[in-house]
């Protein structure tokens, strides 16, 4: 077989980069898994279901540039000539093994036309150096952080759609002098004390086209937001002197938990949304004992998000009744 490409080795190690398609590289190569193989064995199991979804994503119309790593076997003979930049492949004694890229190349090979990959062999490499590229490979890649991606989602979301209503809102709040999340917020990375995407979805996605807020266009819903987070953030003042609970990942999601009711007792009692009617329902869970609620994990969040509750149907017992109000 011959092939196009460059020799991008050391004296130590050869190296050839070239283009292949998927189907041929599927024939001529094998994967040494852990589960077939356990003695030489160095690759994971392969998911099925990971190569039709990259199947399905190749077949409608995306590439995937990422090079697909191989070693010739002991009797995989390959000739390299620099002035032609020809490689010349012959595999009639031994395959290629798949270093990494499986789930790449069986799901490109899946495809019903010629995918076209980028690949790079390794010649001459004992067991110990497959494994240790395997090793380097995938121990060093580091993943997009979650709320990176959200963050990402800006440039993929449809205008009215509520992951994208949801990040305007992560912004807008962020930057607005007025919010209580005025300079508060981390759009990419994580960062104490302050809101990063990843709570602030967790906190607002069910909500957003809830009961509430899914009456309201864009900036009523922001208003109403606002309004709330106002509230609470002077609950937190008188009850600690400051808000910078309000930051906790665990405290911000368990008290939007209780929004849509908060907002229902509002328009119950008080006939509107302002924010000192919010605070007025909202004054229930000063009695809450934080030291109670320790951690960030969803138990937590549901625990904190009970007793929130628990008091704030126990304040609005001693409230006065709408037609008092109306007297």
């Amino acid at each position: 077989m011959d092939l196009f490409g460059w020799n991008i080795g050391t004296e130590e190690t050869q190296c050839y980069v070239t283009v292949m398609k998927a189907k041929d590289i599927f024939e001529i190569s094998e994967v040494s898994r852990v589960d077939s193989n356990p003695k030489d064995g160095y690759q994971r199991l392969l998911s099925q279901k990971r190569a039709s979804d990259i199947a399905q994503y190749l077949d409608d119309g995306n590439i995937i540039p990422g090079s697909i790593i191989l070693s010739a076997q002991a009797g995989c003979h390959i000739e390299y000539d620099a002035a032609s930049k020809k490689i010349t492949l012959d595999n009639t004694k031994a395959n290629l093994f798949v270093i990494d890229g499986q789930h790449r190349l069986y799901g490109a090979s899946l495809c019903e036309s010629d995918i076209l990959l980028p690949v790079c062999i390794f010649a001459g490499l004992e067991l110990k150096q497959e494994v240790q590229y395997f090793l380097d490979i995938n121990s060093n890649q580091k993943g997009v952080p979650k709320t990176l991606r959200i963050e990402l989602l800006k440039f993929l979301s449809e205008p009215e759609s509520p992951e994208a209503v949801l990040i305007r809102l992560f912004k807008e709040l962020g930057e607005e002098i007025d919010s209580p999340l005025y300079g508060k917020t981390s759009a990419t990375t994580s960062v104490p004390g302050k809101v990063s995407h990843v709570p602030f979805q967790s906190a607002l996605s069910p909500i957003i086209e809830g009961k509430i807020l899914r009456k309201f266009d864009y900036d009523k819903k922001k208003v109403l937001i606002k309004n709330y987070l106002c509230a609470v953030s002077s609950i937190l003042n008188r009850m600690e002197g400051h808000d910078k609970r309000m930051t906790s990942s665990a405290f911000f999601q368990a008290i939007f938990k209780v929004f849509d009711d908060v907002c229902s007792s509002s328009l119950t009692y008080y006939k509107n949304y302002q924010e000192r009617s919010l605070e007025n329902i909202l004054d229930g869970i000063s009695k809450i004992d934080f030291d109670r609620h320790s951690g960030s994990n969803q138990q937590t969040i549901s625990q904190m998000a009970s007793e929130l509750q628990t008091l704030l149907d126990i304040h609005s017992s001693t409230l006065e009744e709408p037609n008092d109000l109306l007297g």
